[in-house]
């Protein structure tokens, strides 16, 4: 199930790193969901405000002397998982259209960037990783909590677990 973004004609980094799907290397992937989040709500918001603000953002590296972004090519994707339409989708739904979805980008040869929403949607972008690549790799894991929880709210796809999911998986991690 693919929805369009909220985001309208917004690009990441704006026009100057638009490019057709069939030329880009990179895709971001607006995954807007939310549904076990706890304690403060409004991460479904996160991937419009990142797109947006990546607006502002200068394309020249002064490192690498070029502007990369270009020479990629970053292709703004559809969002899915939108839980600001209805109806909304379970856990489960989200984790099979973010797997299925970033499974097909893959095979596409396209670099996926996820921007979320909560990250329960981790699960399904990792799992889709975890089944096209022949070598294992390593998570990175940026958060100031473990989401190491076997089950939370009664849910094995809990915000709350995510990181379990991953360790089951039998994938590395490398909590920061």
């Amino acid at each position: 199930m693919l929805l369009s973004c909220a985001t309208g004609s917004e690009q990441f980094l704006g026009s100057e790193a638009i490019a057709s799907y069939s030329t880009a290397k990179a895709v971001i992937l607006p995954i807007p969901y939310e549904a076990t989040t706890t304690y403060r709500k409004g991460c479904e918001t996160g991937p419009v405000a990142v797109i947006s603000a990546s607006q502002q953002l200068e394309a020249y590296d002064e490192e690498l002397k070029r502007e990369t972004c270009l020479e990629v090519g970053i292709y703004t994707h559809a969002a899915i998982a939108d839980t600001r339409q209805q109806p909304q989708l379970s856990a489960e739904e989200m984790l099979a259209v973010t797997t299925a979805t970033v499974s097909r980008l893959i095979a596409d040869d396209k670099f996926v960037v996820a921007v979320g929403g909560e990250h329960a949607i981790t699960t399904g972008v990792v799992q889709a990783y975890r089944q096209a690549l022949s070598e294992p790799f390593t998570v990175v894991q940026i958060d100031a909590h473990g989401d190491m929880r076997f089950e939370y709210e009664g849910s094995h796809h809990n915000h709350a677990c995510v990181m379990r999911r991953v360790l089951e998986m039998g994938l590395p991690t490398l909590p920061v």
